[in-house]
């Protein structure tokens, strides 16, 4: 038993350490680094930087190497943890007892762990923290245990994930991010973050977001354990020190370096920054870097770019035949924003292509055109033109005599599909 506390004791001094390393290096923010004219230069073997709203995006460097994720692997771990909680199949209030393949003990050596053992303990919401914030490998085995029945299968469900939303480099081999074996882009990777932050909005606040985490607790404590609680902090050094960082996630590995996906918010524009292979330079540690060079180039972003709503003319209704309504008005959804340098805004032009008449019945929604949105010459993005409201078909005089009008006409009016 004292053996065991001298362990714990020097796991978490090291932890500590660590930590302190990555926080008394150079100032988070990094604006001294920006060159005005382009971004920063990067130590990474592999960067990205997007906007979360439009996907634009705003920086790349070597964005589709396939790199071991180490613990940003545990984002697929939480992503399908939520979406059991969202769809009912897991309760954060569920109370659950540790089995020995999650105890702390039993990781790999150099784990990073929230200290799951026997004689504990805790519900799926403490278990999320100890995930998030501790990066605890011990928690990612027990939550996958708890979803798929073990970690084989839980892994089989992340790459079905995987392939689901449309990723071709991403896989995983483990819930945590140990194996080298892992793999991602920093292209998909931010594509997946995007995608998590839009999925499970309020997250960032909720857990992501939180800078330290105690467990054990006396409450997760049975059979007369009397282990001690253990205070982590988040290894995410930008929470606190960047303005806006609210996630997401750090990870190491020695085949891959320091990584970190990070995502701050100003002024109603959100960006997210995927680095990864970051190594020590000289005195400098990898952690350290990761979060100065991750800095870097949010400001970079902040400073460069913006989000802007393009201006369009109100399309024309489009006519409506053999319908109850003889027109039906038009809206773009979603709205035309788009990700441009600041000083390129001025610049955007939009262009409606439409369709000007429709065949009933129109639904809701239905695309009946494009706000089509360029700079230079060249398009940016199209938007959809939608169908503001249904229009059901009309009666027989009306459908035989608008068949008459449009065969005379030679009109052919867009329809439903389907």
């Amino acid at each position: 038993m004292l053996l065991t506390r001298w362990i714990r004791l020097f796991w978490t001094l090291s932890l500590f350490a660590a930590a302190a390393t990555a926080y008394a290096a150079s100032p988070i923010r990094a604006d001294a680094s920006v060159d005005p004219a382009g971004p920063p230069v990067l130590n990474a073997r592999s960067a990205i930087l997007v906007e979360a709203l439009t996907g634009a995006v705003l920086y790349e460097s070597r964005a589709d190497e396939r790199i071991p994720p180490a613990s940003l692997t545990k984002l697929m771990t939480i992503h399908l943890a939520l979406r059991e909680i969202e769809e009912g199949r897991l309760n954060p209030s569920e109370i659950l007892v540790p089995g020995p393949d999650a105890w702390a003990r039993n990781m790999p050596p150099r784990s990073s762990v929230m200290f799951l053992g026997p004689n504990q303990k805790l519900t799926v919401a403490q278990l999320l923290k100890g995930l998030v914030v501790d990066s605890g490998n011990d928690a990612a085995v027990e939550l996958a245990d708890r979803i798929a029945g073990s970690v084989p299968a839980f892994v089989d469900m992340m790459n079905r994930e995987a392939v689901r939303l449309g990723y071709r480099a991403m896989h995983f081999e483990d819930p945590a991010g140990i194996s080298a074996l892992n793999t991602i882009t920093a292209r998909e990777y931010a594509d997946f973050a995007r995608r998590f932050v839009s999925s499970h909005p309020d997250v960032l606040k909720d857990l992501f977001a939180l800078r330290e985490f105690t467990y054990p607790l006396a409450e997760n404590l049975t059979r007369g354990n009397r282990e001690k609680p253990v205070t982590q902090s988040n290894r995410n050094v930008l929470l606190g020190r960047y303005e806006g960082a609210d996630g997401l996630k750090t990870g190491y590995l020695d085949e891959s370096g320091y990584n970190i996906a990070v995502t701050a918010e100003r002024a109603g524009m959100r960006l997210i920054a995927v680095i990864l292979g970051v190594p020590d330079v000289g005195p400098v540690s990898g952690a350290a870097l990761r979060a100065t060079e991750s800095a870097a180039l949010l400001d970079y972003g902040f400073g460069t770019f913006a989000t802007v709503r393009a201006a369009y003319d109100t399309p024309t209704p489009a006519h409506v035949w053999k319908g109850r309504a003889r027109s039906v008005g038009l809206r773009a959804s979603p709205e035309p924003i788009v990700a441009v340098r600041k000083d390129q805004a001025s610049s955007l032009r939009t262009e409606i292509l439409q369709t000007f008449d429709v065949e009933a019945p129109v639904s809701a929604g239905q695309v009946l055109g494009a706000v089509v949105v360029s700079l230079g010459g060249r398009e940016l993005a199209r938007f959809p033109l939608r169908a503001a409201t249904d229009v059901e078909g009309g009666g027989f005089i009306r459908r035989a005599w608008d068949s008459i009008v449009l065969f005379v006409r030679g009109i052919h009016p867009a329809k439903a599909p389907g």
